[in-house]
C-alpha cells in the first residue's frame, strides 16, 4: 500500500497544474441512472447548467455552481408515478491529476432542492424541500478541459425535518458534461 501512496504522490508532483484561464467557466450536463434503489423501478433523467467562478479554481481543487432538473418516473402501476426536482447546489471537485488530455477527479456535493410532489411509487418523502447529495468520481477530456465523463451516486432526503422521509436514492448514476470557456 505504500508503494501505491508514493506512486500517487510522485504523479500529483510531476503533472503540470493548469492555469485558471484554460478551463471552462460555465457548462451543461445531463445525467441517467444505471441502477436504482429507492423507488425500485426509478427511471428518468436529470439536466443541469453549471457556473465556475475563476476565483474558485484552485490548483488542484474548483468549486462551482449547479442548477438543475430532474424528471422521474415508476414503471410499475401506482397512483403516484412520477415527480420533477429542482436543484441548486455547491459542488467541490477534487483532481487527482491535471494535465492537457485527461484529469481525473472527485466531486462532493450537497445542495437544496424542491420536488413537486411528496410521494412517489409507495414512498411518502414527507414535504417538497429537500437536500440532495451526491458523490462521485469522473475525469475530464481534451485540450480545454470541456468534456467530462463521471459515475456518482444521488440522494434525494429531506434529512429528517419531516416524520416522513422516505428519501430516494440512485446508487450508481451517469453524467456527461459540456463546458464553455
Amino acid at each position: 500500500m505504500l508503494k501505491y501512496s508514493w506512486i500517487m504522490a510522485s504523479l500529483l508532483c510531476v503533472t503540470t497544474p493548469l492555469s485558471a484561464s484554460t478551463w471552462p467557466h460555465a457548462g451543461v450536463s445531463i445525467s441517467a441512472p444505471l441502477v436504482t434503489k429507492d423507488p425500485e423501478y426509478l427511471h428518468g433523467w436529470r439536466a443541469a447548467v453549471w457556473y465556475q467562478p475563476e476565483s474558485l479554481i484552485w490548483t488542484r481543487a474548483h468549486l462551482y455552481f449547479d442548477a438543475s432538473f430532474g424528471h422521474w418516473w415508476v414503471s410499475n402501476n401506482t397512483p403516484n408515478q412520477s415527480l420533477s426536482i429542482y436543484s441548486v447546489s455547491p459542488v467541490f471537485r477534487l483532481y487527482f491529476m491535471q494535465n492537457h488530455a485527461f484529469s481525473p477527479f472527485l466531486n462532493a456535493s450537497v445542495g437544496l432542492a424542491w420536488m413537486t410532489r411528496t410521494r412517489i411509487d409507495h414512498q411518502n418523502l414527507g414535504m417538497h424541500f429537500a437536500f440532495q447529495d451526491q458523490l462521485g468520481i469522473g475525469a475530464t477530456f481534451g485540450s480545454r478541459h470541456n468534456l467530462s465523463i463521471s459515475l456518482s451516486a444521488l440522494h434525494y432526503s429531506n434529512g429528517s425535518f419531516c416524520k416522513n422521509n422516505a428519501g430516494i436514492t440512485i446508487p450508481i448514476m451517469l453524467n456527461a458534461e459540456y463546458g464553455f470557456a
